[in-house]
């Protein structure tokens, strides 16, 4: 295998990637609000989803418990928007999971889990019929552990942020472009890159990010999505340090299933 690293350079500082954060969640379900009662599904839940993001950070669990019942309202009647909503959806309700198994530490309380059917070992999949053709599509996000969610909460815990060198390598007979998103529908991008086949290219993420979602483009085809399971990943270097790598070649029909990234050998030459 080539490596891209003669071709493609890696600016640590400049690709390194800072989820959005709603400056104002309560804000954003206003604009969701508006958004769902013009029939704007993924507009709506673009609001949502930062809306969530926002009060994740502040750890609101009402806030959270507003954005589920917001997004139950959503017109999903199109299959895309149904994903998205799907998606949002659980993401909110791991939240909410992990935010009250911290109260519940804090208070020296037992912890009830107030989702206990996500903890099964299964990813969450969507049914998706597109116009082309009738597909069945896994569209999940990592489901974890109680073990796993205390670990989670820790790390969130820590001053400052942490990241992981992932790899991304081409190993498909085509060119592609893939792209890193920062929204379930992938409208909005913060890494771009080209690669020829047997090439690869480092970047960083948050070491503590559950699922980083990547789109890949080839010529002649559809867009296909990676969302690949950035901490589960993290946690199989055993705080050793190294690089995570993941295959182009695993990218399935969006929004894709998710892909647990493998421990990185050294780069080829």
């Amino acid at each position: 295998m080539t490596s891209a690293h003669g071709c493609v350079r890696t600016v640590s500082k400049a690709l390194r990637f800072v989820p959005a954060v709603a400056p104002n969640p309560d804000r954003e379900l206003g604009e969701a609000r508006a958004a769902i009662d013009r029939g704007d599904g993924l507009a709506a839940v673009k609001s949502l989803d930062r809306a969530r993001r926002g009060y994740l950070k502040e750890r609101d669990s009402d806030g959270l418990e507003h954005v589920l019942r917001m997004a139950d309202l959503v017109d999903d009647s199109s299959d895309r928007v149904r994903i998205v909503r799907e998606n949002l959806a659980y993401a909110v309700k791991q939240n909410l999971r992990q935010e009250t198994r911290r109260q519940a530490g804090t208070a020296g309380t037992p912890w009830h889990d107030p989702y206990p059917d996500l903890r099964a070992p299964t990813e969450h999949t969507g049914l998706v019929l597109t116009k082309p053709v009738k597909l069945v599509i896994g569209a999940g996000v990592v489901v974890g552990t109680a073990l796993l969610l205390a670990l989670v909460i820790a790390l969130s815990l820590e001053p400052g942020r942490h990241t992981v060198t992932l790899r991304l390598v081409n190993d498909t007979p085509e060119h592609v472009t893939v792209r890193g998103c920062d929204d379930l529908a992938c409208d909005s991008t913060w890494l771009d890159r080209d690669l020829d086949p047997g090439q690869e290219t480092d970047t960083d993420v948050d070491r503590d990010r559950l699922v980083e979602l990547f789109q890949v483009e080839r010529s002649g085809h559809d867009a296909t999505c990676l969302p690949a399971r950035i901490h589960d990943g993290y946690l199989q270097l055993d705080g050793e340090g190294g690089a995570l790598a993941v295959r182009l070649s695993e990218a399935t029909a969006c929004p894709g299933t998710t892909v647990l990234p493998a421990p990185a050998g050294e780069p080829s030459l």
